[in-house]
């Protein structure tokens, strides 16, 4: 997409680890069948429109640069432009992100964590989704899946007790135990034990893995049935209920695509995970985890949600999709908020920037 006619092309650089040669911009790359990375396209389509061509390090090298746009905040924080940063991680994943004086080094910050937003330096930006519904979703009847859970096995590389990936396990084990008919896993690494937190966590992985290539077709999760290979709507237009936890409990704001895409494939997500000062999801659209003891009476409330309540619970998710409150989750906001509030920055006049 070109700028306007007569205006000149500006370069603006995306920092983000592991990114090179324009990969998140590329249609196709990326997980989920590349929708993962949908945002990051519309945004650099976005800034294109303001004559400004948003790249990876790798493509602006050699070239003047108007402004740095950091993925997570970063150890090094250039002085001799703009930086800005989104933090798309929660801080017991990526602990760089709640310190304070690292974010103040920033001209702006982004992020959803309620914790660190002022409303001046630091603003409130959700994270990014495709909110459209699509039609003719599949209806009771034809979900052939009743529950699934799709997730990585992997866990932190420092513990924290807010992590909930044992509790992902924990209910893997659970309705394998009681419910197996009832329950398909799904996404990478499953084929190999669960993983547990901490750096020896991370050497039996390694171990694991050569176990597995030594003994290949060994099942350590009998409900898992491999990685989706497209997006994950292909197992989610099939499932009635999809186990929906945050990869961290009470983290306050942090709300990511996992519960939008159940909403937007008429599944219906059982949800634990953020805290908000004012929640920003009705609560007929989920079903609650927190409001269970245990996974025993999960099950038997799963089991008991007739085909009149579950369709109770999809005209509530596509009531809220179509509302004004949910456009804060949507592409759309994300790419316009993020371009303007840096476009006004950058025509402010020249300043110091922050230590």
């Amino acid at each position: 997409m070109p700028p306007p006619p007569g205006q000149t092309l500006r370069r603006a650089t995306l920092v983000a680890s592991h990114m090179h040669d324009n990969l998140p911009f590329t249609p196709g790359a990326g997980p989920n069948g590349g929708e993962f990375f949908l945002p990051w396209r519309q945004l650099r389509e976005h800034l294109l429109r303001q004559g400004i061509e948003l790249n990876t390090r790798d493509r602006n090298a050699g070239h003047e640069v108007a402004f740095e746009l950091h993925l997570n905040a970063q150890r090094r924080v250039p002085k001799d432009r703009p930086c800005y940063a989104y933090l798309y991680e929660d801080p017991i994943v990526r602990p760089l992100n709640a310190q304070r004086a690292q974010l103040a080094r920033y001209r702006r910050v982004f992020t959803s964590n309620e914790d660190l937003i002022d409303g001046r330096h630091i603003l409130r930006l959700d994270y990014p989704n495709d909110l459209n519904l699509r039609p003719d979703l599949p209806d009771w009847p034809a979900r052939d899946l009743f529950c699934v859970l799709i997730a990585s096995n992997k866990a932190l590389l420092r513990p924290h007790p807010r992590n909930l990936h044992a509790l992902r396990v924990e209910t893997i084990r659970f309705f394998e135990a009681h419910a197996p008919e009832l329950f398909t896993l799904w996404g990478p690494g499953w084929d190999k034990p669960a993983v547990r937190p901490g750096r020896w966590g991370r050497i039996e992985k390694r171990l694991n893995e050569w176990m597995a290539w030594l003994r290949p077709g060994t099942r350590p999760f009998p409900s898992y049935r491999g990685v989706i290979e497209g997006p994950k709507r292909e197992v989610l237009d099939r499932a009635r209920f999809a186990i929906c936890y945050e990869n961290s409990q009470g983290s306050p704001g942090y709300l990511t695509e996992k519960i939008f895409d159940c909403f937007t494939s008429g599944c219906v997500p059982v949800y634990l995970g953020t805290t908000h000062a004012q929640p920003p999801i009705p609560a007929d659209c989920f079903i609650d985890r927190a409001q269970f003891p245990d996974a025993g009476s999960l099950l038997e409330f799963l089991r008991s949600v007739t085909p009149e309540r579950y369709a109770a619970y999809r005209r509530a998710q596509a009531d809220f999709l179509r509302s004004a409150a949910a456009q804060r989750f949507s592409n759309a906001h994300f790419c316009e908020f993020l371009c303007s509030q840096i476009l006004a920055d950058l025509a402010q006049p020249q300043r110091r920037d922050r230590a």
